[in-house]
């Protein structure tokens, strides 16, 4: 039999039989692959921990089929404090819900796993605003899938965006107040998406932006994800976004 050890996190889980769970790993190895947890669902399980979303672990599995197995996991993060805040925990859980989306077997991708993260340690260990994090990991997830959003000129015409600035839902793209298609965009909201496009990860926290307008920015590339990726998100079904 096939065995591997992979540096994960949890994506979600599904009960399995009568004890047991297949869980959605997002691995730095060998991207999203599915994992049956044994006897998982028995009251003093040893494993138990490997079944909750955001799990990071290092998980030793043996292939049986077209699933992997896991014989164990050693635990480097729960990110329980996620649990504590409402919506961090909701907001968090809607990069596992699109990751498991994206992610179809076979792709890995380094730089989606680092950013995930490094985007829960940030909401987590440095105490940065959760719909600041989230909006650094949804415009470099735009960036990766072919979406990259353009803070410098205008899609239509090409010009250096000076004044008004529009949105276009239908192409996700920003265009200057001149051209036809788009709604008007506050300055700030604009300008704080740029500003945390060009800002690293490891350098969120020197960032100090209005709550407003982060909200307003949040709803705008959320929404821009949903429609770029035909996505509709559970997460976000009985939470307000601003």
């Amino acid at each position: 039999m096939e065995e591997i050890s992979v540096t994960a996190i949890v994506l979600n889980s599904l009960n399995y039989k009568e004890k047991d769970k297949i869980i959605h790993l997002f691995s730095l190895e060998l991207g999203n692959i599915s994992a049956i947890l044994k006897s998982v669902s028995s009251p003093n399980a040893k494993l138990k921990f490997a079944g909750q979303p955001f799990c990071f672990a290092k998980f030793d599995l043996v292939k049986k089929g077209e699933f992997y197995v896991v014989k164990s996991a050693d635990l480097i993060d729960t990110f329980f404090d996620l649990t504590i805040d409402y919506e961090n925990y909701v907001f968090s859980m809607s990069m596992l819900e699109i990751l498991n989306y994206v992610l179809k077997p076979g792709i890995i991708s380094e730089g989606l796993f680092i950013a995930l993260l490094k985007t829960l340690k940030n909401i987590v260990y440095n105490g940065i605003n959760v719909k600041l994090a989230l909006l650094k990991f949804y415009i470099y997830l735009l960036e990766l899938t072919g979406y990259k959003l353009n803070f410098i000129t205008c899609d239509n015409c090409g010009l250096k965006f000076m004044g008004g600035i529009k949105f276009n839902a239908e192409s996700g793209t920003f265009r200057c107040r001149s051209c036809s298609g788009g709604e008007l965009v506050d300055q700030q909201v604009f300008m704080s998406l740029k500003i945390i496009d060009g800002t690293d990860f490891d350098r969120l926290n020197t960032l100090k932006l209005n709550d407003d307008c982060l909200s307003s920015a949040i709803r705008l590339v959320i929404n821009n994800v949903s429609k770029r990726l035909n996505y509709v998100f559970k997460s976000f079904k009985d939470v307000n976004l601003v």
